[in-house]
């Protein structure tokens, strides 16, 4: 259910202007930004860093600060500061459009202006946010556990949104307010929903076939899985249909077609199946049907027969997919697939990853009703 369209990611861009002037290239993503340690932060840059966040959380579009320092200092503190204050809240630094700034001074004291342009206004977030908490409160109802508000969520996300293949909406409110966005909407409005709800979560910027994309991580029960939502809503988009090949994934599973620098990210080890056969097997509520609904079987389907069959009782239940464990190479899976058409069904696209294990997959077969 993938397609060759470009799954786009817009960088901050940022510029500066100093006596000779100069320019600086795009911004590393949040978690790339150059850290600074605790100890030698001095307490002027501290009160840089606090002003710039403050601004950023505003959405002020210029702020004018003072440093104790010769112009060149200043550079250094403005810089660290700033990447300071955009490494604190990852939804700031992919609504941000690009910064600017100004430096002037002598000897010990120097002055800058420092201008800020963002992609999302502050009252464009505020309707973000209140759009969030008001599905949120419809989506997930009391006594619900945690691991059903998370499908609850990726659900909403994908049905919710659809790709924007114009590649020119980026925030979670043009997502909202048109119905499309590119990944970096998904990946801001899936962060909102999930912290929202009482996650921690994080986005994470990497590569999917040598294109840049964004998508998230979250932990549950004290271990991160990555959970990319724009690669779980199909291009065309078909409405209510909801993939979950890469829902909760281990970073080893999602290696397979995506690239990260994991060294700037919490490691996401867990099998969630695994997860879910512990969940079921301690009596946990709605876990046997979570973990049907994502197609982690008690057993693997092998055979031909095998495949048919469960296909044929889901096809006359009314259903147009179904999500089932396969254990065999892809080439007999191909095979197997392509013999349903023999059997007066009419397959009309699957999705397939590793489960963990040699040629074990989890497969998303659709067919024509």
């Amino acid at each position: 259910m993938k397609t060759s369209i470009s799954r786009q990611l817009v960088k901050v861009s940022a510029a500066l202007m100093l006596m000779t002037g100069g320019v600086l290239g795009g911004a590393l993503p949040f978690s790339d930004t150059a850290t600074v340690e605790a100890a030698a932060v001095s307490q002027p840059q501290k009160q840089l860093q606090v002003q710039i966040y403050q601004a950023l959380s505003a959405r002020k579009s210029s702020i004018a600060l003072t440093y104790p320092g010769s112009p060149s200092q200043f550079k250094k503190a403005i810089e660290s500061a700033l990447d300071a204050a955009i490494d604190q809240d990852p939804y700031i630094h992919y609504i941000m459009k690009g910064y600017a700034y100004s430096l002037e001074g002598r000897g010990t004291s120097s002055s800058a202006e420092l201008n800020l342009t963002y992609r999302e206004t502050a009252a464009q977030s505020a309707y973000v946010h209140k759009r969030v908490s008001t599905a949120l409160a419809k989506i997930t109802k009391p006594g619900m556990n945690d691991h059903l508000k998370v499908k609850a969520i990726h659900d909403w996300v994908v049905k919710t949104l659809k790709y924007d293949t114009t590649l020119s909406k980026f925030t979670a409110y043009e997502g909202l307010k048109t119905g499309s966005t590119v990944c970096q909407g998904y990946a801001l409005l899936t962060y909102d929903m999930l912290k929202q709800a009482g996650f921690e979560t994080n986005i994470v910027e990497g590569y999917v076939k040598g294109e840049a994309h964004a998508w998230n991580m979250v932990k549950l029960d004290g271990k991160w899985y990555q959970i990319d939502t724009t690669w779980d809503d199909p291009v065309p988009d078909l409405g209510d249909r909801v993939l979950t090949s890469y829902y909760l994934v281990s970073d080893q599973q999602l290696r397979q077609d995506h690239t990260w620098k994991t060294a700037n990210y919490p490691k996401a080890t867990t099998s969630y199946a695994e997860t879910l056969d512990g969940l079921v097997a301690s009596g946990v509520s709605g876990a046997k049907e979570l973990r049907s609904s994502l197609g982690y079987a008690d057993s693997f389907v092998t055979t031909s027969a095998g495949l048919r069959q469960i296909v044929k009782a889901a096809d006359q239940k009314g259903q147009s997919s179904l999500t089932f464990r396969y254990q065999g190479t892809k080439s007999k899976l191909k095979q197997d697939l392509m013999a349903l058409y023999g059997y007066g069904l009419s397959p009309t696209g699957y999705t397939s990853r590793s489960i963990g294990g040699s040629n074990k997959w989890q497969v998303t077969l659709y067919w024509q009703e």
